[in-house]
This record gives structure tokens, sequence and C-alpha cells, in this order.
């Protein structure tokens, strides 16, 4: 029997390229996102299955079990919301969006698929963000968030273990995808944004969302770890 995998944020980034590797590894694989037409258009190309679903949606997230009614090896929680303005400016509608979308999304996710992942002794992998260890101005909400990500996966993983289901995160630092146009700079601004932060960075580049996307994969295949933390930042953690 085929192994069976979800992608939520499949249809760009970081879990586009997962979504594309897990197809290489010959799992079937269903990603996920807020709009239709990105959906299809990301489903066609990878040659998998598309499901609308907003992680915001608790609707949306309950139906999505009935994809899987033999069970599912490999979820990945990879949809998220970032933008990034001072504390000054958050509004109330900012701290129910991100806490929505960013935790109650996710953990509710995981909820609804633990009989189809206990099946098949699944594996959990939560994206979260280097953020969270390595402060960045106008982003308290956002690493908030992700250190909730962080957080409820250490505990989730001594709650699911005997299950047989493991749970780990991986976190991104500088890579290369849409989300860097968030920043709401001018394009000369972001560059040298970017150039700054290259410096600091030990291997002297960003990432590409497809280095991510092979953690992510090596974490789901790792059959004796769960409730680890694992870097994908060119080194800066180490500092």
């Amino acid at each position: 029997m085929k192994k069976t995998a979800l992608v939520t944020g499949g249809n760009s980034g970081i879990g586009y390229a997962t979504a594309k590797i897990l197809k290489e590894h010959n799992f079937q694989v269903c990603i996920t996102g807020r709009d239709a037409q990105r959906v299809a258009v990301a489903a066609k190309e990878l040659g998998v299955a598309g499901k609308v679903a907003d992680m915001a949606n608790l609707e949306d997230l309950r139906t999505i079990p009935e994809l899987f009614p033999d069970g599912l090896d490999a979820l990945v929680n990879n949809a998220a919301i970032a933008s990034f303005k001072p504390l000054a400016d958050l509004i109330e509608e900012d701290y129910s969006k991100y806490f929505d979308t960013n935790i109650r999304g996710p953990l509710t996710l995981i909820q609804v698929l633990l009989p189809a992942l206990e099946k098949r002794q699944g594996s959990i992998t939560n994206v979260s963000s280097a953020i969270v260890n390595n402060g960045l101005p106008n982003a308290s909400l956002y690493a908030a968030t992700k250190g909730a990500v962080d957080s409820f996966t250490r505990s989730l993983a001594l709650e699911l273990a005997p299950k047989k289901i493991r749970i780990n995160v991986v976190t991104p630092g500088a890579i290369e995808t849409p989300i860097l146009q968030k920043f709401g700079l001018s394009p000369e601004a972001l560059e040298a944004r970017k150039a700054k932060q290259r410096s600091l960075i030990p291997m002297g580049r960003y990432g590409t969302a497809e280095e991510v996307a092979r953690v992510i994969v090596a974490q789901l295949e790792s059959t004796y770890v769960t409730g680890s933390i694992w870097s994908v930042d060119g080194g800066v953690d180490a500092y």
C-alpha cells in the first residue's frame, strides 16, 4: 500500500517543495491551501491531489480526515500567516487571525487526523521558524505563534508516543520564499536587508525551499526521532 502524505500550504514555497520531494519518494500526496486557483495550479504541476482548506476555518479542517480512510503516514503542518508590523500597530483582529491560523489550526488538524495517523503509525512535522530564538523587529506576534508551535510539539511528542505517532519541528532561517515580500519593503530596501542578513549567516547565503523540504522529508522518515527541533538556518543557531 502506497504511503500517504498531507502538506498544508502546499501551493508555494516550502510546502510546494516538500510535496514535490514526497511525491518523488513515492508518497501519495495531497496539498491544501486557501486559494482555490493556486491550489489547483500547484496540484496539477506536482501531479498530486489538492484540497481548498483554510487553517483558520475549523469546518474546513474537519473535512480533511475523509481524504485518508486507510490512514495517513505523514502530516506536514506548513501553512501559516506572516506579516510584520510594530507592536504599537497591532489590533485585536491580528491576534485572533494569528492564533487561529498558526496555533489553533495545526493543533486542530492534528487532533482530527489522530485516528488516521495512528492507523499508519504516522509522523508529523510542524514548520516553525528560527525567529523563535533570534529576534526580529516588528515580528513579535509571528514569533510568539511559532514559539507556541515548538512548545506544543514537545508536549505532544510525549502524549502521542504510546500511539506510535512521532512529531517534530523544522525551523527554517533565512529562506528564499514568497514570505520575503511580506516585509512591505521596496525592492532596494529588501535587497539591503537581505545583504545585511547574509552577513550574519555563517554559510553566507539564504537557503532554498528545496533545502528545507529535504530536511522535512528526512525528519518524517527518521523513525527514532520525536520531540526534536531541527534548525535549517545556515548555522545561525550555532552562535
